[in-house]
């Protein structure tokens, strides 16, 4: 056999190795977020904007100020601001990884009111 053939053999048995999993391991599953991550201690301090594009000002429970927007996503994306109301702002819980326990609700943040 010539050099180019066994060269090839060589490198190409590792890309087959990659493709198989190893039985005596336990399968690979998803990363699933915290469920303890909710924005539902977070507290809605203002709201400015027009009715076209409204922005929602809210604190952390460790103190932290967020800008957030209709349609961005927050806490590593495991939750979506929906809607920006002129006193309110939804909050819902999106479902990232099949693997993963269905996360589905919502947080309502009212101006004025404590969780």
């Amino acid at each position: 056999m010539n050099k180019a053939w066994w060269f090839w053999l060589l490198f190409s048995a590792s890309l087959w190795a990659e493709q198989y999993r190893d039985p005596f391991q336990p399968p690979l599953t998803a990363v699933c977020a915290d469920p303890a991550a909710s924005p539902a201690g977070w507290r809605l301090k203002g709201i400015i904007g027009t009715p076209d594009l409204r922005y929602g000002w809210v604190i952390t429970p460790q103190g932290q100020w967020l800008g957030l927007l209709p349609r961005q996503l927050v806490l590593d994306g495991d939750w979506q601001v929906m809607q920006i109301r002129p006193r309110q702002l939804e909050i819902v819980a999106q479902d990232r990884a099949e693997a993963c326990r269905p996360r589905t609700g919502s947080v309502v943040l009212t101006l004025g009111k404590k969780p």
